[in-house]
């Protein structure tokens, strides 16, 4: 037998089972943003010509996207503790025949770690990265460092009230320990939205 989709006004066929029409809406609330780091990054408002950091980069899973949307004149620079994620995001740089992805290795709880000079960044991404850092105010500093006077930080983790949380819940950054750390080290929220079904997605500015 045939699944398919109907409207209530239409004559059914008894030989066929018929599902209800699938809401995205339900599911990803009437912005519909997926997980996919296009939807998320066209939502932030990365723009061409601007200078994106990715904290906590790992392989490079939104950096690729982002290099496209910034541009020949823009950049994007993956910071990482491990040269092997590094390695990784080189690799998929030059498989996409991209030159403006730049890899950091360091420790982003150690002062001035990533070395870029002072309000040069226009976007800095802290991706599901929070959650696994003990000193969060340290990461949250060097951000404030490196972003230009009304530059964003965007802060994407696992929420308490996400459908499908891959991590243990003791392990959750609370959006209220977010608002907190943002506030004590000087940045204003913007504006939040959900990105697929586990996680918020938080804009700062400095």
């Amino acid at each position: 037998m045939e699944n398919t989709n109907t409207n209530s006004d239409e004559v059914r066929d008894p030989s066929k089972i018929y599902l209800p029409k699938f809401n995205e809406s339900k599911i990803f609330g009437s912005k519909k943003i997926g997980s996919e780091p296009v939807s998320i990054l066209k939502e932030i408002g990365i723009s061409a010509g601007e200078t994106v950091v990715d904290f906590g980069s790992g392989f490079g899973f939104f950096d690729v996207e982002a290099a496209r949307m910034v541009g020949e004149n823009g950049r994007v620079i993956a910071v990482d503790i491990r040269k092997e994620a590094l390695d990784g995001v080189k690799q998929k740089s030059f498989a996409s025949g991209l030159r403006n992805i730049f890899g950091v290795l360091a420790d982003l709880t150690l002062p001035r770690s990533t070395t870029l000079p002072d309000a040069t960044v226009d976007t800095v991404l802290i991706i599901n990265l929070l959650y696994m850092i003990d000193d969060k105010a340290a990461v949250l500093k060097e951000a404030y460092r490196i972003l230009k006077p009304g530059g964003k930080m965007v802060i994407m983790e696992w929420t308490e009230k996400g459908a499908l949380v891959m991590i243990e819940k003791e392990h959750i950054v609370a959006a209220k320990d977010i608002k907190e750390l943002t506030r004590k080290q000087g940045f204003k929220k913007l504006r939040s939205f959900e990105a697929g079904l586990s996680h918020e997605v938080n804009i700062f500015v400095k």
